[in-house]
């Protein structure tokens, strides 16, 4: 029975990348290798699941009705405009 501990996307990935290059080198004995690939295999498992757990938090968070942590694009903004102001009609008749 293994122990499971609490273990950051961080510290996992770079154990992982470790083993990789653990793997690579081709020193290990086959037992070790062995070993390495099934706790890489744990570490894979581990950083997917906290990578899904991060992706539904964001998209929980897009979804949300605040709108506060949705990107909006404001309408740009006409400085200069060639046209003058039309000042409105003075009759009510003259809309019909």
């Amino acid at each position: 029975m293994s122990k499971k501990t609490e273990i950051s996307f961080e510290q996992a990935l770079t154990e992982l990348e470790q083993i990789a290059e653990n793997l690579e080198r081709g020193q290990l004995t086959l037992e070790e290798s062995i070993k390495s690939y099934e706790r890489g295999m744990e570490l894979k498992t581990l950083c997917q699941s906290i990578l899904a757990e991060a992706e539904g938090k964001i998209e929980y968070l897009s979804k949300s009705g605040s709108g506060e942590t949705q990107k909006k694009t404001a309408s740009p903004k006409s400085e200069t405009s060639s046209r003058a102001a039309t000042p409105p009609p003075a009759d009510d008749d003259e809309l019909f």
